[in-house]
This record gives structure tokens, C-alpha cells and sequence, in this order.
């Protein structure tokens, strides 16, 4: 059993196991007995959970690719283990752990808060699709305070279903930018719009505009906006303090806001880059102003933005999925690192504790 164990210093151990052989010493039949193999995670493959931990973190949150592992571990270690070895453990790991995905997956659908948001990848061998067709890791957080979790899953194509059926039994506020693959799950819930990708589309008009201009108008009310939810973060205000906050403060601003977005998109060209900036903000404008409506709501999309992001760079250095299975377990193990991040955990001691969840689990049904 190949071990790696991860102190302070990584230790390489090959472990010996032994099980006790007996037999009756009167001839009966069958009377040569076997103690049963320990419990594994993976029954059919000779590496520890410590060494199966450190593979999923060193993928996912270190950011190594499997051929830089392969290498290190030949180098450092003596050791032969093939990047393909490697790369189905990963996947074949996805399987045991699903009902505990299943789990956190709960907890976001009987919550009544949440946000979604996603980002491209590339899966080389999927069904009927060239390899070079990008698809979709998305990116879902959720749950009650203190309980909050973050989960990715990838999908291919009908992605206005996808989104819909994945929150299926959903009842609450979805925090969402303005794509429309959330059109469909808006039938059933109540999207909350971004803010801050509102506020990017005039951005780049305001820097390249001499003087005031319209574009920096629109800023300024942005800029108010977020100087308020700034004092409500500084005072530490609870839910109920920041709705009332946003009630004294922000409600009359935005409305004002509003106000002026009506009278000033007329005189703009609907196809220009100022004209189009506007008019996405009085398309999406319910969603923009929903985050009034509740003071456990954020004004845009930001931290599921922030959680795309270690997505994003590890993204870079594996650069693609093989196969369907390996982008599901790469999105698998992305959301228990992240998760177990969000709380404090680290990520390999808690893989460590996790993947025997499963053995103990399948051990209990049988005794």
C-alpha cells in the first residue's frame, strides 16, 4: 500500500499488510479462512487515503498538473505512478464521494439564498462535439450562515434546462449576472441582478470620455450605491440594520437613478456602447433593485465571482478535461476544496477525514 504522507516535510512509505490466516485442525470443510481486507475507498488500488488526498489537492488547489506529479514523485520519491494511474483515482473517487455532494447540494436548495454564476471549459471527448467547443463549469453558492457551501458542476449545452432543473424544489432569491441562461430558473425564483456588471458597462465609455459625459453620471450613482453597502460592511450591521440602512439610503438613490436612466436612454443611440449600457440596466432593472429587498442579499455578484477565480487559475495550468467523467470530477473535488476553504479546513487533512466516510458508511449497512 503506497502512502504519502503530509506533515511538515512529505514522507513516501510503503505500507505492509497482513491478514491472519486460519484453519480447523480437524480437516472440516472450508477450514482455511482469510481475515477480510481492510476497508478502502477504492477496494482494488494500493494507495492510502493520505496519498489520495494529496493527489486531489495537488491537482486542484496546488495547481500541478499530473505529468509535473508523475515526475516529482519518480524524482523525489522512487516511485512509479502513471499520470493515467493517477488521473482515473480522481475520477473513480467522484463515485463513493457523490452522496456526500448530493448532501451539500441539499443544503443549497432548502436554503432561500443563493448565486450561480459560471465560466468555459474545454472537454475533449464529449459525445457528438469537436474538442476545440467550449462548454460551462458553474459555479453555485449556498446555504443557511455558517453553513454556506460551494459547489461546481460542468454541462455542455442546453444550459437555460440545466440551470433550471439544478435548482429544481429552489425557493428564495438567486443572485445571477445578466446571461440568459438564467431566464428559465427567473420563472420560479427571484433574480437578483449584478450590480457590478451593470456598473463594468460604463466603465469603459467614462475613460475614454473627456469632461462629464453620461457614462460618468451613471457612475456616480454606482459609486454612492457601493459607498453605502461600504458603511454597512464597516458597522458591521446586521441583516435587519442594513434593509433599513438601504431603505433610508440606497432605495431613494436608486429610484433617482432610475428616474434618470428613463429620461437620458432616449437621447442615446440604441446601438452604441452608452446607449447599450443603459438599456441593460433598464432591462435587468427589477433584478438590479431586488438586493433592497432583503438585507441578507448582496448588491451584486462579487462572491461568486471570487470563487470562480481559483477555478479560473487552476484552469490554466490543466488547461482542459479529457472526458465528461473527468470534468465532473475535477468540478467534484473543486467543491470540497473550496467548501472546506470557505470554513476554515484545510483542504488535505479534510480529504483525509472524508473519503472514509464512504467505507464506514457501506461497513455499517453489512453488520
Amino acid at each position: 500500500m503506497i502512502t504519502l504522507i503530509i506533515s511538515q516535510k512529505a514522507v513516501f512509505e510503503i505500507i505492509e499488510q497482513r491478514r491472519e490466516v486460519v484453519a480447523c485442525s480437524k480437516g472440516c470443510d472450508g477450514q482455511i479462512k482469510t481475515a477480510p481486507a481492510p476497508l478502502h475507498v477504492l477496494p482494488k488500488i494500493k494507495a492510502t487515503e493520505e496519498f489520495l488526498s494529496f493527489l486531489v489537492v495537488s491537482k486542484l488547489e496546488d495547481r500541478q498538473p499530473l505529468y509535473h506529479l508523475e515526475k516529482q514523485l519518480h524524482d523525489r520519491y522512487g516511485m512509479d505512478c502513471s499520470r493515467q494511474t493517477m488521473a482515473c483515482w480522481l475520477i473513480d473517487l467522484m463515485f463513493p464521494l457523490r452522496p456526500i455532494y448530493n448532501l451539500l447540494k441539499d443544503s443549497v436548495i432548502d436554503y432561500d439564498i443563493a448565486s450561480c454564476d459560471a465560466t468555459t471549459f474545454q472537454v475533449l471527448k464529449e459525445p457528438g462535439r469537436p474538442a476545440e467547443t467550449k462548454s460551462y463549469a458553474y459555479c453555485i453558492r449556498g446555504g443557511e450562515t455558517n453553513k454556506e457551501v460551494v459547489l461546481y458542476e460542468y454541462n455542455d449545452k442546453l444550459h437555460k434546462q440545466f440551470v433550471k432543473d439544478w435548482f429544481e424544489g429552489f425557493n428564495g432569491y438567486l443572485h445571477v449576472d445578466g446571461d440568459n441562461f438564467f431566464e428559465l430558473v427567473g420563472e420560479f425564483t427571484n433574480l437578483v441582478n449584478c450590480n457590478a456588471h451593470a456598473r463594468r458597462k460604463f466603465e469603459p465609455i467614462a475613460q475614454g470620455t473627456k469632461g462629464k459625459g453620461l457614462a460618468k453620471e451613471a457612475l456616480r450613482y454606482f459609486k454612492e450605491l457601493y459607498k453605502i453597502e461600504r458603511e454597512a460592511k464597516d458597522k458591521q450591521l446586521t441583516p435587519d440594520q442594513r434593509y433599513a440602512l438601504r431603505q433610508e439610503k440606497s432605495k431613494p438613490l436608486t429610484e433617482k437613478f432610475k428616474k434618470w436612466l428613463d429620461e437620458m436612454y432616449p437621447t442615446t443611440l440604441p446601438q452604441s456602447l452608452l446607449g447599450k449600457a443603459m438599456n441593460y440596466c433598464l432591462k435587468l432593472w427589477t433584478g438590479l433593485a431586488r438586493f433592497l429587498d432583503d438585507g441578507r442579499l448582496e448588491i451584486d455578484n462579487n462572491l461568486t465571482e471570487q470563487q470562480i477565480k481559483p477555478f479560473v487559475i487552476a484552469r490554466k495550468n490543466f488547461l482542459f478535461a479529457s472526458s465528461v467523467n473527468g470534468a465532473d470530477a475535477l468540478c467534484m473535488h473543486m467543491s470540497f476544496i473550496r467548501t472546506a476553504k470557505l470554513h476554515g479546513y484545510d483542504p488535505y487533512h479534510y480529504y483525509v477525514k472524508l473519503l472514509p466516510w464512504n467505507m464506514k458508511r457501506d461497513y455499517a449497512s453489512v453488520v
